[in-house]
């Protein structure tokens, strides 16, 4: 099913909260379609799993504040090597959004045809 042109511009202004500004996909914008707005909907869902990802390092790393005392990162050092090690655990901000952007931009780009 075809977007009207304002469902076109809001939807621009979406994939550029990921994006930011991108000349590429700005030149699909008149073909954005159901399609698009299905690969930007699983863009979302992954830059929200992987904002998720670090929420959940950030709260283990700052459980072991509880020790209060100098030292406390060594006391917990092989489980957080264990969570960075982990391939699902990706940085939050730049790193999530270069992730995302990576995995998805060619999706929403070929959704166009």
């Amino acid at each position: 099913m075809s977007l009207s042109a304002e469902e076109k511009d809001d939807l621009m202004e979406v994939i550029e909260i990921i994006y930011g500004y991108d000349s590429e996909i700005q030149n699909y914008k008149n073909s954005f379609n159901d399609q698009t707005v299905d690969a930007v909907e699983d863009a979302f869902a992954a830059l929200i799993e992987c904002n998720n990802n670090m929420k959940s390092l950030v709260v283990d790393l700052l459980g072991g504040a509880r020790y209060l005392v100098k030292g406390w990162l060594k006391k917990i050092l092989g489980q957080v090597r264990k969570r960075l090690e982990n391939e699902k655990i990706k940085f939050n901000g730049l790193a999530c959004r270069n992730v995302v952007s990576g995995s998805w931009k060619s999706a929403i780009i070929i959704s166009t045809y």
